[in-house]
């Protein structure tokens, strides 16, 4: 075999081999791009479907409430429409968006978002040392 005829088979080995490697490489690409979408898509509706099941049960909370409490049934009610409300759009917005949406709200209201998320840290606090 002359030295030109082998050097042709290796350089046809070596273009069959990156071809191969280059379509696995693209296949494994499109797989991790599909199980992250999967994910993604499964902890969206988990959130949704969490809060409906928050927002029933505020709604189930207030309708339980005597009528003498009119103003907390009201404000029951009106949380569990909130709630309501914020698991349909998580539903019918990406994250990327949901992401977006509440950095404008922090830069619109800072005082107010320190205030929410203190209160949350502590809540989260009492919440890990009671258990």
């Amino acid at each position: 075999m002359s030295q030109a005829t082998m050097t042709s088979d290796l350089s046809g080995a070596a273009r069959d081999a990156v071809a191969s490697t280059k379509g696995a490489v693209s296949d494994l690409a499109s797989r991790v791009g599909d199980a992250a979408s999967d994910l993604s898509d499964s902890a969206r509706e988990a959130l949704h479907r969490g809060r409906l099941n928050t927002a029933k049960a505020l709604d189930s909370a207030a309708r339980g409430i005597d009528a003498g409490t009119d103003s907390v049934s009201r404000a029951g009610h009106g949380a569990a429409d909130k709630v309501g409300a914020s698991a349909q759009y998580v539903r019918s917005h990406g994250a990327r968006e949901l992401v977006s949406d509440i950095e404008a709200l922090v830069k619109r209201h800072p005082g107010k978002s320190l205030l929410v998320v203190a209160a949350l840290g502590f809540m989260a606090g009492r919440a890990l040392k009671r258990d």
